[in-house]
Order: C-alpha cells, then structure tokens, then sequence
C-alpha cells in the first residue's frame, strides 16, 4: 500500500519513537532490578564496597553435588579448561565442577599403594593438563591425569608440604620450612630459603603466588606475615606483618599484628595479592610491589559472599577467584576487575547496552523523510482540489522545477514549494536515453540529487513506469493519493 509512503510516514515515525520510549524505559527497569537483586558483595568497615573500590563480586558457590555434600574444603583451583577442582580434605577427594558449579567428576587415591590420598589440603593443574594434588598427611604429592588416573607420586621425607603452585612449567612446594622448586616431573631444581623468623626464613607456608617477574609471594603462616621473594637471590623484597611473641601469639593483638593467621596468598593481573586471613575470617588485598595494604575484604557469616575461617584461594586469569570457605563446606566463586579493556568496569558501563536504542532514537529523529517531488499536472489537479487542505496537511513539502514553483507559489498557504536543482546535462540525457519530455527529464533529474527515500507525484502513466522501473523512485498519481490519505472519500468535483 503507498498509504504507508505518504500518509503513514510520520505516523509510522510516531509509533516507532513511542517503542523506543518503552524499550529504553524495559531496559532501566531491568537495570535497576539486577541492581537491587544481584548477588551480595563482599563489605569493608561495614560498608558496601563500591565500583570505584574495585569490587569483590559474588558469583557463586559450590556445596557439593547430588546430594554429596563438601566436608572442610581447603582449596580450589580455576585449571586451564576452566574447570574448578576442589580438595574436598575430611573426604579424601579432589571434586572437579565445570564453570556453572556443575559436577563433572572425583579424582581419587588408589585403595592402597604409593597412589593412596589422604586428606589433600591443595591441588594445582599444569597448562598439560596433569593435575597434581597435595597430600600433608602423607608427604607427597600425587600427579593425576586428565582422566583422573593417578602417574606419578612426588614424595617429601625431611619437610612436610604445606602449599603449591605452579608457574612456567615449574613446580612450586611450600613446605613448613622452605620453597622447593623443581620440574613437573618431580625432579628437584632449587631450594630457597629455610626454618627462622628471619626476612627470606619461615614458618609453615600456607601459600605461594608466582609474579610474571619470579616474584614468590609467600603466605608465611606461623610468622604470621606475607613476604615477596626474589626467586634469583632468594631474599626478601618486602614483609608485611611480623612474627609475633610466641608465647602469647595467638591472643596477642598489638599494632603490629597484621593477620590472625594468613592460611593462604593469590596475585592477580593488576598486581593485587589476596591474602586469606583464616582466624579473622577476611580477605586483605596488599599491593604486590610495595607490599601496603590497600584494603580487606571481610565480614563472617553464612550467607553467600561471607566467610567461616576460610582456608584456600586462587585467582584464574579473566578475573575469577575461588576461595575455600572451609568451616561453611563450601568453595565461593568471585570477580574481580581486570586490566585493558576488560579491566575495571565502572559503574555506568551497564548503561552502554542502551547505546543500540540511543542510536535508534537519533536516527528516527534525524533520518532523512521521504522527499516529495510533482509534476505540473499533479499539482493544477491539487490546486482544484476540494479538499486541498487536507492534502496540504499530509504532504507538508512539494519539489518542483523552478518555472512551476512561480506559477503556483501563491495556490498554497500550507504546503511548502521548493524549487529543484536540475542538472542541464543529466536532464539532457534521460530525455534522450528514455524519450520523455524536456520538464519531465528535468524532474528526474532534479530528483537523482535528493537524498533518502523519495516518491514522484505524476499524472502520465508512461512517466511514471520509467520513472519506477529505471531511477527506482516510487511513484503515485493524484488519485492514489488521495485514495492514500483520506481512504477513499472523493471531492464534489467528482461528482
């Protein structure tokens, strides 16, 4: 129907710009639901922790599967296929759950053998996808495969394994006295560091963090510190926290005390250590290169995002964190920023997924109308019309060659002439390509130089087939407008 082209034009825009109102006022709604439901934050001195504090955000949490319940988890790592494998400890089991927190399967000692598992308290999965799990209890780290059979047992007689890691093919082992570094294979390659409560010396490692520089950050436990050590020297770069008088340690609370117990260390891209601090039931993020802290993470309780003495945590690459909420039986799983383009997202980049419907609310504004164009005889038939003022409403703007815009410039009141601008040598052309008239080849054109859609007013059926069928303008005579505009209704003139 042609109504649309002409008639329905502004209407269409109408309606068109109502939707986009109610689709943008959808999207704020659903903006402010996700805002007020989404899933509870982590909160520092009692207050939510904002954007522009980099937020700790809650993803989810895994209690087990199928009704099996996690007993005292005591880590979890993110592997490279994205999978998370939990060291489920008082079960003597790694459980391994896809990126949804669904159960996918269990890694398991053998009966008895060098391949029994008991009590594993950390589990590491190298780029190959080996997966090397810690067994303290018995001294020795057992080296699964990506079906989850057990190759290859990695034992300790002198120290006790406390922590691991892995960076760069190399395997990493905190022990209650030392770091121990060697192939994935087992084969010892360096020790750093020994028994003190010197900077560079320790005591029970809980954790180990691998900076792309060789930085090893040490969660020192029982010196109730973290440290940055320099892989190549084996010395301290910086320490934040001290050991603490060791007859009163556990309920001493000085200034210089730090930490309740740090039990656990991750680094992410942007240079950010989290510490698990297990007795204080909180998380504090130190600055990697200056070993200040920025901040702490905290609050106990049981609901999803709280901490009960949580024990393990990991951060994958892309920003996800999994922490070992150990006397709560579960792994959470949170967010955090990341650097670049996918780095900290402010508060306002939700808004951008309106963008789409800014976009389409500008172009229903500003986009080109359809361009009206006439010839002469469409407009003496408008001129006589009975009902030219209803006809003047809808078209609001005519074309028209210059010389026929001074003949009937003073025959309209509400209807805007507007005189074409005619390529002589264009005109010249389809006259003699198509065989039309000198004003009919100046009209077209004329035309060619509008811009956007356009529709041509003609009395003259064989102008118009030429007009529609070789320059794709669309085209309607006098009658079909008015059949258009006032559906059908006719003028006295007709009668």
């Amino acid at each position: 129907m042609e109504r649309r082209v002409v008639a329905g034009d502004r209407t269409l825009r109408r309606y068109l710009l109502i939707l986009v109102a109610l689709l943008v006022l959808l999207a704020a709604l659903i903006f402010a639901y996700y805002v007020i439901n989404r899933p509870p934050q982590i909160v520092s001195g009692g207050e939510q922790v904002t954007n522009e504090d980099q937020d700790f955000r809650f993803v989810l949490a895994i209690y087990g599967f199928e009704g099996d319940l996690l007993s005292k988890p005591s880590f979890a790592c993110i592997g490279p296929d994205g999978r998370i494998y939990v060291a489920d400890t008082m079960k003597n089991r790694v459980v391994v759950f896809d990126s949804q927190g669904r159960y996918v399967g269990l890694i398991k000692g053998e009966a008895s053998g060098q391949y029994t598992l008991k009590w594993p308290i950390s589990v590491a999965v190298a780029d190959d996808g080996r997966i090397f799990v810690l067994s303290k209890q018995d001294r020795k780290i057992i080296v699964f495969d990506q079906n989850y059979t057990p190759i290859n047992v990695i034992t300790f007689t002198n120290v006790i394994p406390t922590a691991l890691a892995i960076k760069n093919d190399r395997l990493y082992v905190g022990t209650d006295k030392a770091i121990m570094i060697g192939t994935l294979d087992g084969r010892p390659v360096t020790q750093i560091g020994r028994f003190g409560k010197k900077p560079g010396q320790f005591d029970l490692i809980g954790g180990l963090a691998i900076g792309d520089d060789g930085t090893i950050y040490v969660a020192d436990s029982l010196n109730y510190r973290v440290q940055a050590i320099d892989e190549k020297t084996g010395k301290a770069k910086w320490t934040y926290g001290q050991p603490l008088p060791p007859e009163k340690a556990i309920m001493y609370q000085g200034k210089e005390r730090k930490f309740g117990l740090p039990s656990s260390i991750a680094l992410d891209e942007r240079g950010r250590l989290y510490v698990v601090d297990g007795l204080s039931s909180e998380v504090a993020v130190l600055d990697a290169k200056t070993g200040e802290k920025i901040k702490t993470l905290s609050d106990v309780g049981h609901k999803e995002g709280l901490f009960y003495y949580p024990d393990g945590i990991y951060y994958a690459q892309g920003g996800l964190i999994a922490v070992a909420d150990k006397f709560n039986d579960r792994v959470q799983i949170f967010r955090v920023p990341t650097p670049g383009i996918l780095g900290a997202i402010p508060s306002w980049v939700p808004w951008l997924a309106l963008l789409p419907l800014a976009l389409l609310l500008l172009w229903l504004l500003f986009a080109p109308r359809v361009r009206f164009i006439a010839d002469e005889d469409f407009l003496v038939r408008l001129a006589q019309s009975d009902v030219k003022d209803a006809l003047q409403k809808s078209l609001k703007k005519l074309y028209v060659l210059e010389e026929v815009r001074g003949r009937y410039l003073k025959e309209f009141d509400r209807l805007t002439l507007v005189a074409l601008e005619v390529d002589e040598d264009r005109a010249r052309e389809i006259m003699e390509n198509f065989k039309l008239a000198e004003n009919q080849s100046k009209l077209l054109s004329g035309a060619a130089k509008l811009r956007g859609r356009k529709t041509l007013f003609a009395e003259d059926e064989t102008f118009r087939l030429t007009t529609e069928e070789n320059f794709e303008i669309a085209t309607m005579t006098y009658d079909q407008l008015l059949e258009s505009t006032l559906g059908g209704a006719r003028e006295d003139e007709q009668k």
